[in-house]
């Protein structure tokens, strides 16, 4: 009686190594065809934004601001402007300058 309970167990263990391959084997077919879903899904799906830390950044800057501040800032840079295109027409009239005394002499 026990010679038959042996094989018994013999015979629902390699039942069940079969169909563990039987498994694997649909497994390793199936695997193309689940990466190319993946890959599809990882194209379509879309990323956060990079700058998602700069946008929130800037709208707490400009709700923090009143709208003096940002005409005074806006003055400023006028300013600025209008001295630097003060500077470089300084420059080239000095240079012009310059290039008629040494062609004077």
């Amino acid at each position: 009686m026990g010679f038959f309970s042996k094989k018994e167990k013999r015979i629902s263990g390699e039942a069940k190594l079969l169909s563990r391959i039987s498994e694997l084997e649909e497994f390793i077919e199936g695997a193309p065809e689940r990466i190319r879903k993946e890959m599809e899904e990882e194209i379509t799906t879309m990323p956060p934004p990079d700058d998602l830390v700069d946008r929130r950044r800037e709208r707490k800057f400009y709700y923090q601001l009143s709208r003096g501040e940002i005409r005074n800032e806006h003055r400023y840079q006028t300013r600025s402007a209008f001295l630097f295109v003060l500077l470089v027409t300084a420059i080239l009239a000095l240079s012009a300058w310059i290039c008629s005394v040494l062609q004077a002499v």
